[in-house]
C-alpha cells in the first residue's frame, strides 16, 4: 500500500519487521533468478482529523456596523417596502448608502473615479423615487440604484477581482451579490462566536437592557400621563406594535446576509491577483469566423431585400398586394428589429470574449466580421427609429414609447464603444457604457415622463397634429398626468372639459387616500397621505390640486362629476370599452356610452346580454 498517497486519509505505522531469509540453493544446471522478500508490516488505522478553522473576532468597529447595519435593515422595511417606495425609500437608502461608505471606506484602498461616480449617480437615482411615481420608470430605476450601489461598494473596498473595463466586471458583481452575502455568512458566524468567547461585553449589554425593562415600564406610563404629545405617540407604537415586530423580525433575518455582504469586502484577502481573461478564451479562430460568416450573409441578403422599397426593378420581391401605409410601416416589425440588435450585441460580445488571439492579437476577420454586424445593428436601429418617429407621429408619446425610444440611444452608444474597441481592444467600453446610459435614464426620470407625455398628446391634438387624445390613458399613466386633466377641465373646450371632469372623478374613485365626504360631497385627502414615509411630489400635488378645484366649483358644475360618480357606485365600468354595463341575475346591459361630441356618457336603451 503506497503511504504517500493517503496523507490526507490516513497514516499508517510499521509495528514490526521480519529478517530477511536466505535465497535456497540453486540448481547448476539451470539459472534461476534470486528472489528477495520484503519485509511484513502491520497497520494500524487512524482516521483523519480535519483541522479546525479560526475566526477573526470583530473589532470595535465591527461591532458598531452590526448594528448599524440592523438598523439600516430596519429603516428600509418600515421606511420603503411597507409604506411604497416613495421618500422613505430615499432616505432608507441615503442612510444605507452612508452606512457602507464609512464602514468599507479606507484610506489605503485605492478609489477609481469609475466607481465614486457610480455611487453618485445611485444617489440621484434614488431622489426620484420621492419626486414621481411611474411603476415602469420606478422598476428600472429600483433596479439600476442598486447595481450602482453594489459597483460602488466593489469600487471603495478595492473588491475588483477582473479588470473594470470590459463585460466581466459584471461577473465580480454578481458574484459579490449572490454568492458572497450567503457564503460568507459562515464567517460572519464564526467571527461573531470567537467575538463573545473573547469578551463578555455583548452579554453585560443584554442584561443592561434587561435590567432597564422594568424601570421603563413605571417610568413610561408616568411619562404618558405628564404629556400630551408623548401620549400620542406611545398610543401609536402601541397600535402599530404588530406591525414593528413583524418589521423588526424581517430586518432581523436580512441582517447577516447585508452585513456578511459588508464584511466579505471588509475582511478581503490582500495582493489578490487580477483574474486574467486569457484562459476563457477556448474558441478557435475559424469557428468563430464562420459563424459570423453565416450570420453576415443572412443580414446581407436582408439589406438586398430592402432594395425593392427604392428601386422599381427588385419590386418583385414584394408580395402582389403589398399597400405601403404610414401606420402599416410604423406597426410591423419594430419588435422584431429591436430583439435581432439586442441579440448581435450578445454575439459580437461572446465571440469576442471567447476567441482565442492569434500571435497574441485578435483575428483580423472576427474583427471585420463584427464591425459588419454592429453597424447592421446601427441600420436597424435607425429604421426602428424612424418606426418610432412615424409611430408617435400618429399615435401620440406614452411612456413606454419614450423608453422604448430612449432605450434605443443607448443601444447605439453601446455599440459605438464596441465598434472602438474592436479596433482598440486596450480602451475600456463598460465603464463609459455604465456611465452613460445611467447617466441618460436617471435624467429621463427626472424629466418626469407622464408629465412630458399628456402636455406633448394635449398640444398635438389642439394643434391638429393627431386625430383624437386618449384623455383614459392620461389618466392611468400616473399621478403627474393629473394637473394636465385639471388644466382641460378648467378650459373652454366643453367636450375636452367634460370628459376631463369624468376622469378626475374615477381617479378619486380609484384613490385610496383622497375621496368625496358622506355628508356634503366634498372632496378631502387622508392624513394618512402626508405621512413623510409615503410622500411624493406627484401624488400629493395630484390630490391637492383635484380637492381645491373640485371644492371651489359652483354646484352646476359639480354635476358631471357627481354624475360620474353615481355611474361609479352603481354599474360596472369597462375601460376599454369606455362604457357603463349593469349586471343583473345571468345577464348585463349597456347603459351608459361615452358620446365623443359632447364628452360625457349618455344613458342607453337597454340592451341585454347573456353572459
Amino acid at each position: 500500500m503506497n503511504n504517500k498517497n493517503n496523507q490526507n486519509s490516513v497514516y499508517f505505522t510499521p509495528q514490526q519487521s521480519v529478517a530477511q531469509s536466505a535465497p535456497p540453493a540453486q540448481p547448476q544446471y539451470t539459472q534461476q533468478p534470486q528472489q528477495q522478500y520484503q519485509p511484513q508490516q502491520q497497520y494500524y488505522y487512524q482516521p483523519y482529523m480535519p483541522v479546525k478553522k479560526l475566526h477573526k473576532p470583530f473589532d470595535k468597529k465591527d461591532n458598531v456596523f452590526f448594528f448599524l447595519t440592523l438598523l439600516s435593515a430596519f429603516l428600509m422595511v418600515d421606511f420603503a417596502f411597507f409604506k411604497g417606495i416613495k421618500l422613505g425609500f430615499t432616505i432608507a437608502y441615503f442612510v444605507l448608502f452612508a452606512v457602507t461608505s464609512v464602514y468599507l471606506w479606507k484610506k489605503t484602498d485605492k478609489k477609481s473615479v469609475f466607481s465614486l461616480c457610480c455611487g453618485a449617480l445611485s444617489l440621484a437615482g434614488a431622489v426620484t423615487f420621492s419626486l414621481y411615481e411611474n411603476l415602469l420608470v420606478n422598476t428600472i430605476m429600483f433596479f439600476l440604484v442598486f447595481g450602482l450601489y453594489g459597483i460602488y461598494t466593489l469600487g471603495i473596498s478595492a473588491a475588483f477581482t477582473r479588470k473594470q473595463g470590459n463585460f466581466k466586471m459584471l461577473f465580480d458583481l454578481a458574484y459579490s451579490v449572490f454568492i458572497q452575502s450567503f457564503s460568507g455568512l459562515e464567517n460572519v458566524i464564526g467571527s461573531a462566536r470567537a467575538t463573545t468567547k473573547k469578551s463578555k461585553r455583548f452579554l453585560y449589554s443584554l442584561i443592561g437592557v434587561a435590567i432597564s425593562l422594568p424601570v421603563l415600564g413605571v417610568v413610561i406610563p408616568l411619562l404618558v400621563q405628564s404629556d400630551a404629545a408623548f401620549e400620542a405617540l406611545i398610543g401609536k407604537i402601541v397600535k402599530n406594535l404588530g406591525i414593528y415586530i413583524v418589521e423588526f423580525l424581517i430586518a432581523a433575518f436580512a441582517t447577516p446576509f447585508l452585513f456578511s455582504y459588508f464584511y466579505s469586502k471588509r475582511c478581503k484577502k490582500e495582493n489578490k491577483t487580477v483574474v486574467s481573461g486569457n484562459k476563457f478564451r477556448f474558441v478557435v479562430s475559424p469557428i468563430s469566423v464562420s459563424f459570423l460568416s453565416v450570420i453576415s450573409i443572412t443580414y446581407a441578403v436582408y439589406l438586398f431585400s430592402q432594395l425593392a422599397y427604392f428601386f422599381s426593378a427588385f419590386e418583385g420581391i414584394l408580395p402582389s398586394d403589398y399597400e405601403y401605409t404610414a401606420s402599416a410601416f410604423a406597426r410591423r416589425g419594430f419588435y422584431e428589429m429591436f430583439a435581432v440588435c439586442a441579440i448581435n450585441i450578445v454575439i459580437i460580445t461572446l465571440v469576442n470574449a471567447f476567441t482565442k488571439r492569434e500571435n497574441g492579437k485578435p483575428s483580423v476577420a472576427v474583427k471585420i466580421l463584427s464591425c459588419f454586424i454592429s453597424l447592421f445593428s446601427v441600420l436597424l436601429i435607425v429604421i426602428s427609429m424612424q418606426k418610432m418617429r412615424l409611430n408617435i407621429s400618429i399615435y401620440g408619446l406614452s411612456a413606454n414609447r419614450v423608453l422604448v425610444s430612449a432605450l434605443m440611444v443607448m443601444i447605439l452608444i453601446m455599440i459605438a464603444f464596441f465598434i472602438l474597441h474592436i479596433f482598440a481592444p486596450k480602451i475600456s467600453y463598460m465603464q463609459p457604457i455604465i456611465l452613460i446610459c445611467s447617466a441618460l435614464f436617471i435624467a429621463l426620470s427626472f424629466a418626469n415622463v407622464d408629465a412630458r407625455c399628456a402636455e406633448y398628446n394635449i398640444k398635438a391634438y389642439q394643434s391638429g397634429k393627431i386625430e383624437s387624445l386618449d384623455l383614459l390613458n392620461i389618466r392611468r399613466s400616473s399621478d403627474s398626468a393629473v394637473p394636465y386633466l385639471l388644466d382641460l377641465a378648467k378650459g373652454d373646450d366643453k367636450v375636452l372639459s367634460n370628459a376631463a371632469k369624468c376622469q378626475l372623478a374615477a381617479y378619486v374613485d380609484n384613490s385610496e387616500d383622497v375621496n368625496f365626504t358622506d355628508n356634503d360631497k366634498t372632496i378631502k385627502v387622508a392624513r394618512s397621505a402626508y405621512d413623510f414615509r409615503a410622500y411624493n411630489r406627484a401624488r400629493i400635488t395630484a390630490y391637492n390640486g383635484i380637492k381645491d378645484y373640485y371644492n371651489n366649483l359652483s354646484d352646476k358644475d359639480k354635476k358631471v362629476i357627481l354624475d360620474f360618480n353615481d355611474m361609479l357606485e352603481n354599474f360596472y365600468y369597462d375601460e376599454e370599452e369606455d362604457a357603463f354595463y349593469d349586471y343583473s341575475n345571468d345577464s348585463y346591459s349597456l347603459v351608459h356610452k361615452y358620446n365623443p361630441k359632447t364628452g360625457l356618457y349618455d344613458k342607453t336603451e337597454k340592451e341585454n346580454y347573456d353572459e
